[in-house]
């Protein structure tokens, strides 16, 4: 009782010192990592029984990542196209794809092909063919979606994700889920290396 009345306000700016400090030695603490590969996962209808950590350490593997590299999978995020009966979720999904993508912090998407198909018409993705090797496009060949940009051409920018080991690795459920790379990418090998390990 004699401590605290007595001493409670240097009690407490102690607290406040060590609770500041710790946030500024973890804010440093986090600018030594480094994103390897930023992944958003949309519209995934498994109603929270999926999870991406073996997709993920898996990836670790086959990328060669070390203690301070990070894959960053963003999950849980839904959305509706239909204007008339998209949710306040569904806003806040399209408003933080888009914060992803204006800060050049998202490379692959994840989706449905109504996802695919929204995503596509404003040119948000890349055309696979011309920006995968031959080698790994000949891989994915057949699984190559194509989707109308603004102008209303066929592009392919989508590649199936049915009958690779993606779903059983994550239990996500999609009819079916495909894999898009973002225009705004800046991890082109690792991305590259993401691609050929799920075909």
């Amino acid at each position: 009782w004699y401590v605290w009345e007595y001493y409670k306000f240097h009690l407490l700016a102690v607290i406040l010192v060590i609770g500041v400090l710790s946030t500024i030695g973890t804010m440093i603490y986090r600018q030594t990592f480094t994103t390897r590969l930023s992944v958003a996962i949309i519209n995934d209808r498994s109603a929270g029984a999926s999870s991406s950590a073996l997709l993920e350490s898996d990836l670790r593997e086959y990328l060669g990542c070390g203690k301070k590299d990070l894959i960053e999978i963003n999950e849980g995020l839904m959305v509706d196209f239909n204007e008339e009966s998209t949710s306040q979720y569904g806003y806040a999904t399209l408003a933080k794809i888009s914060a992803l993508v204006a800060s050049k912090s998202l490379d692959v998407f994840i989706g449905d092909q109504e996802a695919v198909d929204h995503y596509g018409t404003v040119n948000a993705f890349q055309d696979l063919e011309a920006y995968l090797p031959p080698e790994i496009y000949s891989l994915a060949e057949g699984s190559v979606y194509s989707t109308e940009d603004e102008q209303g051409i066929l592009k392919p920018v989508a590649l199936s994700l049915e009958g690779t080991s993606f779903a059983d690795q994550t239990g996500i459920v999609m009819n079916p889920p495909y894999l898009a790379v973002m225009s705004t990418s800046q991890h082109k090998e690792e991305v590259l290396q993401m691609i050929e390990y799920l075909f």
